[in-house]
């Protein structure tokens, strides 16, 4: 969207500019993330620091900052118009995550009398959908969803036990969990992939688990918001409960009913939620909420690195449409915006229940199958479904209006040939888990119909307008009869005129409306002249499109008509206001419609991108036992789609006994990373119910895929690439199990090389031995291929292949047993088209390494070196045994640094070589 050009200025003279720049000075101080806005009535200002992040969001350039007042008090400022403000608004909230303030003025805006009316933050948006309209922050991912967390010390296991509480406003939604958690809050950061809050509420602290905290919530793009630990305080959250919950009939009208008001610390960060989004403050939350628990262990458990790795989402700014770009846009066929959404929630909650699992891959089995059923519901049917959801809530918060109404009777209208393209199928699962909630919802709604037929006038919705049938009220009904006589009137009056100027009524002179100058006349600008000198007509204008003017007569009827209609339109907006409240009533039924028909809409969008796909899908097979995970032929759902690719398929092959971590080998470019993350998306896959780029899958039900893929510094967080893959490695060897698929490519290049590979070797080591999970660990360092000889059973090579052919490298792109033969960079090198100089110095110089490497590696073997060698084992050991007793990080690394320092104390040359 291309900016509107500023086309104010501040109307302000000396003193008042002075007086407003001695208020703005005044005001609390405030961090640069919050963006103070004014309204002056036509159009808005931003001051100070905040005019300079106004005017690059919006125009791209400072050029149009100005100055108010004189030396030493000047401020910049930025006007914007509203065009602009609401383009600011939307970027600052929904891109940038940024918070905003927007003071309107008590009086006049010369008065520097200025008020705070307005806030709003990524995960509150609720008092700015009066200012922007409903749907601000509803994106096709997610909707707005604000979390709060807590962190207090476990009175059993002096742990870190977190509370958090997430609001959803427009799912009228509160969930609380409390656990306990590492000192990295991996359980919280999956709880996080799982909500996706759009901001973060914490209490003001300094500590190490706070920082940990903004650690989590910095890899999860989440805007942190600090509040007061006052806020926290619990005092009168059950009142404040009572009258938000919506209890069942015969239900005690008491919160501490629930199960989640006993989860004390929990309480605390809802408490505080609660407070931030101001629920007491608007009447139409009361009666509404739900409470429920978060459960994660109901999903498969991913962090923000394995969403990444996967490219699960587009990334944050990549405006492209390519479906190749992401899985999430692989899959989006759906048709309606809560489709959209309650897919991006799938695919950060695949299910790890097999049923639930097999009753989406029914469905989705079917629609792949039956071709014209899946037509029929995805270009007919589904499309025309407005966002149920986004209507309901306008019904709740009495926003909506008769359009709003008349697009809810039309979803409800289409709602019996839905269900009888849905009994085409002749299917259980559909019938149970669709058809009859439909059609359920389908009889709770008739009343909803009827009223809509009874009250808007149908023959004025075919013009394009949306009014009630007159005959609906009798006091609207005598207002209509007028105003038709008033209609009639104006029509002879016409006829005069044409009479009287020798005109063909209708055709060159033609009876007009509009609602500043009621009824006129209209004549061409060749028929102007009939008017000249005629003092019976007054003139109102000229335009090209003719020439406009009325008569004393036409001007009475017009007072008349236009005091009538106001009179009827006053009278009609209070039949609507009722009509409203009672739609109202339906919100809830069309909430559940509004699930029922978006997951209808992802099941026909699974089985959309499956069908249409260059080359057959499969639909997996769960099992509950984690012995054995298959991909046959399988291929990457998003890459295949790429122009010019011709894609390879290859085998995933996991069993218990014969090989669960394959060490993979192989050229730069040769397909590895992309076998890995082809994996790994087929496990997200199946697990969300949808089918395989596969000839066959067999796929256990699994707890965790945690991935560490790629290599970026992320300077603005000043993190380097081996930090994060530390971090990354750190939280997988924590939470990965014998039933957790884990993909690890490239690690160690951001150390030494022999650091490198010792980290390597040890992860790769850990995670085959002890954790016993499946595991795919791409490595350049050759070394790591020894560990299938050391586990056997266990650990097992694989290879991508390639072939040098007439001393060109051959990049085969397919995945073979056994390790690499040699690692082919220097060919790669050459395609990549280094000149011959440096690549013949490059073969030299590796040969001359390698010679020395072998050589030191002999030399370790002798007696000489027997001693180092014991007490480097001694130190390792050591090591090992304050890591399975100490859980502290910090604590682990002082007493391993004390071991050390002890070690060194004793001048050995050896420690000295090998350990410091």
């Amino acid at each position: 969207m291309t900016a509107l050009q500023p086309i104010h200025a501040l109307n302000l003279d000396s003193v008042q500019q002075q007086a407003f720049i001695k208020y703005y000075l005044s005001l609390p101080e405030k961090p640069p993330t919050t963006i103070r806005i004014f309204d002056r009535n036509e159009y808005y200002s931003v001051h100070g620091v905040d005019a300079t992040t106004a005017a690059r969001e919006v125009f791209s350039s400072i050029s149009n900052i100005k100055s108010m007042g004189i030396k030493p008090n000047k401020l910049d400022y930025l006007v914007l118009s509203k065009g602009n403000f609401e383009i600011l608004i939307k970027k600052l909230l929904l891109v940038r995550r940024y918070r905003v303030e927007i003071y309107v003025a008590e009086g006049s805006v010369k008065s520097n009398e200025w008020t705070l009316k307005y806030k709003g933050s990524p995960g509150y948006l609720s008092q700015l959908e009066e200012v922007l309209g409903e749907g601000l922050g509803v994106s096709e991912e997610n909707s707005p969803c604000l979390m709060a967390v807590n962190i207090k010390t476990d009175p059993v296991t002096k742990g870190r036990l977190l509370g958090v509480a997430c609001v959803s406003v427009c799912e009228y939604e509160l969930s609380a969990a409390e656990f306990t958690d590492d000192d990295l809050l991996t359980g919280l950061e999956t709880l996080v992939v799982q909500t996706a809050p759009s901001e973060c509420l914490v209490p003001t602290a300094d500590n190490d688990d706070y920082k940990a905290l903004q650690k989590v919530m910095d890899r999860a793009n989440i805007t942190l918001t600090k509040l007061k630990k006052s806020e926290f305080s619990t005092e009168g959250l059950i009142q404040d409960l009572n009258r938000l919950l919506k209890f069942k009939e015969g239900q005690s009208q008491d919160a501490n009913s629930f199960p989640e008001t006993s989860k004390e610390t929990a309480m605390t960060s809802l408490a505080a939620a609660v407070k931030y989004m101001s629920l007491l403050s608007d009447n139409t939350n009361f009666g509404r909420f739900r409470i429920i628990t978060l459960q994660t262990e109901c999903f498969l458990h991913m962090d923000a690195a394995a969403l990444s790795a996967l490219n699960v989402f587009p990334e944050l700014g990549d405006n492209s449409n390519s479906p190749s770009r992401s899985l999430y846009g692989f899959l989006d066929r759906c048709r309606t915006q809560h489709g959209k959404r309650l897919l991006a929630q799938w695919l950060r909650q695949p299910l790890r229940d097999i049923n639930l699992i097999n009753e989406r891959l029914d469905v989705v089995e079917l629609l792949v199958n039956s071709s014209q059923l899946r037509l029929q519901l995805h270009d007919d049917h589904l499309r025309r479904i407005p966002d149920l959801q986004a209507l309901a809530r306008r019904l709740t918060r009495k926003k909506a209006n008769l359009h709003d109404c008349y697009k809810i009777y039309q979803a409800i209208k289409r709602l019996p040939s839905l269900l009888q393209c849905l009994a085409s199928a002749d299917n259980a699962t559909v019938h149970s888990s669709l058809s009859e909630p439909i059609s359920e919802l389908s009889a709770d709604l008739d009343k909803f119909q009827q009223m809509v037929e009874a009250t808007i006038d149908m023959d004025a919705v075919d013009r394009g307008d949306f009014l009630v049938k007159p005959s609906f009220d009798d006091q609207l009904q005598s207002l209509s009869d007028q105003l038709q006589q008033l209609q009639a009137a104006a029509e002879k009056e016409l006829n005069k005129a044409a009479r009287d100027l020798n005109l063909d009524a209708g055709k060159s002179i033609k009876l007009e409306t509009n609602p500043q100058n009621g009824f006129y006349f209209r004549v061409t600008m060749k028929d102007e002249q009939n008017l000249r000198g005629n003092k019976k007509y007054t003139i109102i204008d000229a335009v090209k499109g003719g020439v406009r003017f009325k008569t004393n007569a036409l001007e009475n009827i017009t007072e008349d008509y236009l005091q009538a209609k106001s009179t009827y339109e006053k009278e009609q907006d209070k039949v609507v206001a009722e009509i409203v409240a009672i739609a109202a009533g339906y919100s809830e039924s069309l909430c559940c419609l509004s699930q029922m028909v978006s997951r209808l809409d992802v099941l026909v969008s699974f089985a959309v991108a499956a069908a249409t796909a260059p080359a057959p899908y499969c639909r997996p097979q769960l099992t509950l036992g984690a012995d054995e995970l298959l991909l046959e032929d399988l291929r990457h759902p998003c890459l295949e789609l790429q122009e010019g690719v011709s894609y390879i398929p290859n085998d995933v092959v996991f069993k218990r006994g014969v090989g669960t971590t394959h060490i993979v080998t192989g050229a730069n470019m040769g397909g590895k990373s992309t076998w890995m993350r082809s994996c790994g998306v087929g496990v997200v896959l199946a697990h969300a119910g949808a089918m395989l780029p596969a000839s066959r899958a067999r796929v256990p039900r699994l707890s965790a895929l945690a991935a560490r893929a790629g290599a970026a510094d992320c300077e603005r967080r000043a993190r380097s690439t081996f930090m994060l893959e530390m971090l990354e490695c750190a939280a997988i060897l924590r939470t990965a199990t014998a039933d957790s698929l884990v993909l690890v490519d490239e690690l160690g290049r951001g150390t030494s090389t022999y650091e490198g590979c010792g980290i390597a070797w040890a992860i790769a080591e850990e995670l085959a031995i002890k954790s016993k999970c499946f595991c795919l660990f791409a490595t350049h360092y050759h070394e790591l291929t020894r560990l299938a000889a050391l586990h056997p059973g266990v650990v097992v090579n694989s290879h991508a292949e390639a072939a040098l052919a007439g001393g060109r490298l051959l990049l085969l792109h397919r995945i073979a047993s056994g390790p690499a033969l040699q690692s082919l960079g220097l060919h790669v090198a050459k395609l990549a088209g280094l000149p011959d100089s440096i690549i013949e110095y490059a073969e030299a110089k590796q040969a001359q390494l390698e010679t020395n490497f072998y050589e030191v590696e002999a030399a370790i073997q002798s007696e000489e070196t027997l001693e180092g060698q014991k007490l480097v084992i001694d130190f390792l050991r050591k090591c090992k045994q304050i890591q399975e007793s100490i859980q502290s990080d910090e604590q682990m690394m002082k007493e391993i640094n004390k071991l050390k320092q002890d070690l060194l104390k004793q001048n050995n040359k050896y420690v000295q070589s090998v350990i410091a």
